[in-house]
């Protein structure tokens, strides 16, 4: 028995170590960008270190894996708790101005499904419909289901977070340039934006941007992609909605970044889309795709001079993302 209580304690300590040095060094992120990446496993970290501090506590580990496990709890907490409190904010109601429905959504390169997604999309009717990782052959058979509901749209195919779609009800009265997306499937250029304005009946005009982002590592790179992002979300005027794959979580100093230099209020809060299904070798699933919970908010809702009535996660498509789709009208002057 003895013996066995010690294997706990070890297993405890091994869970307050992985868990707790993380949560800690997370909060140096914004000095080495390294220890950022920490910062994308929060919500793993928050209830790791929690079950780290109860289970240390039940079996009485050493004080100093004790402390370690208070330590890490403390410091994820205190970036994960903000974030899942203003989740529970309530949101302005409708007033008497015109209000649309925009759906955001990476519809995954090995989703095949187009009937599913085009059904999830007429569930939903949204007004305007901003897609990520969207392919060649997605949207020759999604582009000929949307068009007679859709018939405006835009389409960017490029490097490889560089395919994107814009679908819309409304007339766009702008359009991206050729400089926004690029024209080479294989070029150096990985990611792109496409950036659409809307004139609505009332007088009012609003535009969206959607993008889809690289993974946090290789740090440099995804840096360089929220560099060129800022900077064309800045050159924007005006009311501005900003959505997509952004491959990185509201924890991270990087999405904190990518806020205070645009000047632009995330909407997405606390809200996890990915990953639904997790691609895994096919011998250890027939079709090499594993369903899991999501715990990553990397779809992400920006906006600038917009008010959101309501956004919530739509359901699945066959995708590793859950779509997010959201009500909201132009901010009065």
């Amino acid at each position: 028995m003895k013996a066995f209580v010690g294997l706990l304690r070890l297993l405890a300590g091994l869970l307050i170590l992985a868990t707790a040095l993380p949560a800690i060094l997370a909060l140096f992120g914004f000095a080495v960008s390294f220890l950022d990446l920490f910062n994308h496993l929060q919500l793993l970290l928050f209830f790791g270190t929690l079950i780290g501090l109860a289970i240390g506590l039940l079996l009485r580990v050493r004080r100093i894996g004790l402390v370690l496990a208070l330590l890490g709890f403390a410091a994820s907490a205190w970036t994960f708790v903000p974030e899942w409190a203003s989740g529970l904010a309530p949101r302005q109601p409708n007033s008497d101005v015109t209000v649309l429905k925009l759906m955001t959504h990476n519809i995954f390169g090995l989703n095949y499904d187009m009937q599913r997604v085009a059904a999830v999309i007429a569930a939903e009717s949204p007004d305007i419909i901003a897609l990520q990782e969207f392919f060649p052959e997605q949207a020759s058979e999604l582009g000929a289901l949307l068009k007679a509901n859709y018939p405006y749209s835009v389409r960017c195919q490029g490097g490889k977070r560089a395919n994107l779609g814009l679908y819309s009800r409304i007339p766009f009265d702008r359009e991206m340039t050729a400089a926004d997306c690029p024209s080479d499937a294989y070029g150096t250029q990985r990611t792109a934006h496409i950036i659409a304005g809307f004139a609505l009946s009332d007088g009012t005009h609003f535009t969206v941007m959607t993008t889809h982002m690289d993974w946090p590592f290789p740090i440099e790179r995804q840096q360089e992609e929220y560099a060129a992002a800022e900077e064309a979300v800045n050159a924007v005027q005006g009311p501005l909605l900003v959505v997509g794959d952004f491959n990185s979580t509201p924890w991270s100093y990087t999405m904190k970044g990518f806020e205070a230099a645009t000047g632009l209020r995330r909407e997405t809060r606390d809200l996890v889309t990915y990953p639904v299904l997790f691609t895994v070798p096919e011998r250890f699933v027939a079709d090499g795709l594993l369903r899991t919970a999501p715990f990553l908010p990397l779809d992400q809702v920006f906006e600038r001079g917009i008010v959101v009535h309501e956004l919530h996660r739509g359901a699945e498509t066959g995708s590793d993302h859950l779509p997010v789709v959201l009500t909201f009208s132009v901010a009065e002057s």
